[in-house]
């Protein structure tokens, strides 16, 4: 080409200085390894929380939501929801109190632990009703005697007590008794209390004991919370995607076979993998979770 009519040399200096903002350098997009930022996320959708908002409505959480609503609707004293561990008894608990109406019901929620005796149980309802005059001596006859006594101030506000026990299958049978004491206390029309246990499935075995027959004998709902079946998972884990502001596509679908053998349906599990796989695939630089993920994770041992 004739020298004449060459176009002229680019100056890639001048160029870039032009292309530059008059501020500073220009901000270039860099890849990221978290896993909220990469997929577009609000919110982690697989977190070690309870959150009512990720409340998951299977047909096996459905039908314990109803049997404990009726327990309380129809002033049954003692219902009993049982559970494998991690599948969601106790976001279930916390979904109960929020849905009841505060105007008519007054929930509490106390926690069981190891070892937890009559008195402590006692004591712990006592300082979620927030009663005001409690006895000087804290024997279990008066702590029984001042939450009795709230429960009436309740009733003559027209308000029903929900006494709802979370890890029940610690109780011993004391304890136990003395809650199917609590749940005695009524007026001539109804009882005034309903208590509702959430406990794990070891304690159906328990209840087998003679000791505790006699609260066996009063509990007129017994309900089960089931793991996810293979045709829930998915639902499950693109709910939970969509409620944290994601597009419920970011698991291919040939991953969820693997994904309920893995974690045999259990919620919690699923949260768990899931969240390690979101984290291996932003790392990755995956725009999707694929077996390749999967795959890499499992040898990586850490699912």
């Amino acid at each position: 080409m004739d020298r004449a009519t060459s176009p002229p040399e680019l100056d890639i200096a001048q160029v870039v200085d032009e292309a530059m903002p008059q501020n500073g350098r220009q901000s270039i997009p860099e890849p990221t390894s978290d896993p909220i930022k990469f997929f577009g996320l609000s919110a982690q959708p697989f977190g070690d929380n309870v959150n009512p908002e990720f409340f998951f409505r299977t047909e096996a959480h459905e039908e314990a939501l109803i049997a404990m609503k009726r327990c309380i609707e129809e002033h049954v004293s003692l219902g009993l929801t049982t559970a494998i561990s991690g599948t969601g008894k106790t976001l279930l608990t916390q979904v109960l109190m929020h849905e009841l109406d505060p105007r008519h019901y007054r929930p509490i929620l106390v926690l069981g632990y190891p070892g937890m005796s009559r008195t402590a149980l006692l004591k712990e309802i006592a300082a979620e009703l927030k009663v005001e005059q409690m006895p000087k001596r804290l024997s279990t006859h008066a702590l029984i005697g001042a939450i009795q006594s709230h429960i009436i101030q309740l009733y003559l506000k027209g308000m029903r007590l929900v006494l709802i026990i979370d890890e029940v299958h610690f109780l011993s049978a004391d304890s136990l008794h003395i809650l199917r004491t609590l749940s005695n206390i009524e007026v001539p029309e109804r009882k005034l209390v309903s208590v509702l246990l959430f406990g794990e499935q070891s304690f159906l075995q328990k209840l087998r004991n003679p000791a505790f027959r006699s609260v066996f004998s009063r509990m007129f709902s017994r309900t089960e919370i089931r793991p996810l079946h293979r045709e829930e998972l998915p639902q499950y884990v693109k709910f939970r995607l969509l409620m944290s502001g994601g597009t419920p596509m970011v698991f291919d679908e040939e991953v969820y076979e693997p994904l309920h053998e893995i974690t045999e349906g259990i919620p919690r599990e699923v949260n768990r993998l899931c969240h390690n796989l979101l984290a291996e695939a932003a790392r990755r630089d995956h725009s999707s979770v694929t077996l390749a993920t999967l795959e890499a994770l499992q040898s990586s041992k850490r699912i």
